[in-house]
């Protein structure tokens, strides 16, 4: 499913998505994956236990943009593509080419620098390189900032996918009409603390704003 947070700027959705993949430190509460309790304290963790993060500044924490399409989608499975101390390039090149074709990114290679591509191409190849890794939960912090029309509706029908495919999707966005129209369950927040959780079946924009100044005098 598509799990969607919404609130206000200040809400704590972003700073929830980085203490679940443990970018940054949490004060309370326990993580359960398909059930069982796992510890997160970096990063490591998270993707050990098939977490992804796709941060809302992709170009600081997503990608590198100097390097190429291929390098910025094994970048977080590169253990897999040694042989030795060398760079099996064969099989990078192919599992890159793989998910060039399989998310529509648009590029005339696998060796194009990511510096090159727009908005929502870049946005591809930040998550193929968590498809690459094979992560079963994605997390979407703004996926479609900075982004032309055109290409969210690309990344709309990619996620729809990639949740009908199995993967588990939490979708952090500021656009009210985005979270109605993508999530299968809305956690609402405000201040820091969760204040609902609605069904899409019941969600309304004005629903969904009562609970997201719920705790605000």
């Amino acid at each position: 499913e598509i799990l969607g947070f919404s609130g206000l700027m200040g809400a704590g959705r972003t700073e929830t998505a980085r203490a679940l993949f443990g970018a940054d430190p949490k004060t309370s509460g326990d993580i359960y994956v398909n059930g069982e309790k796992v510890v997160i304290n970096s990063p490591q963790d998270a993707v050990k236990h098939g977490i992804g993060y796709l941060s809302e500044d992709r170009k600081r924490y997503g990608i590198v943009v100097q390097k190429t399409i291929t390098e910025n989608s094994t970048l977080a499975s590169m253990e897999d593509y040694m042989s030795g101390i060398f760079i099996n390039k064969s099989k990078e090149k192919k599992v890159t080419e793989k998910y060039i074709d399989e998310l529509k990114t648009k590029t005339p290679g696998p060796d194009q620098l990511v510096v090159n591509l727009s908005g929502g191409n870049q946005q591809k190849v930040v998550i193929a390189k968590w498809l690459v890794r094979d992560c079963d939960i994605l997390i979407f912090d703004e996926p479609t900032r900075g982004i032309d029309v055109g290409a969210k509706n690309e990344i709309y029908k990619l996620m729809n996918r990639l949740a009908s495919e199995g993967k588990s999707i939490i979708m952090i966005s500021s656009e009210m009409t985005e979270i109605l129209r993508m999530s299968d369950r809305i956690v609402v927040m405000c201040e820091g603390e969760k204040t609902g959780e609605l069904d899409i079946s019941e969600a309304t924009q004005e629903l969904i704003m009562d609970k997201a100044t719920r705790n605000i005098s």
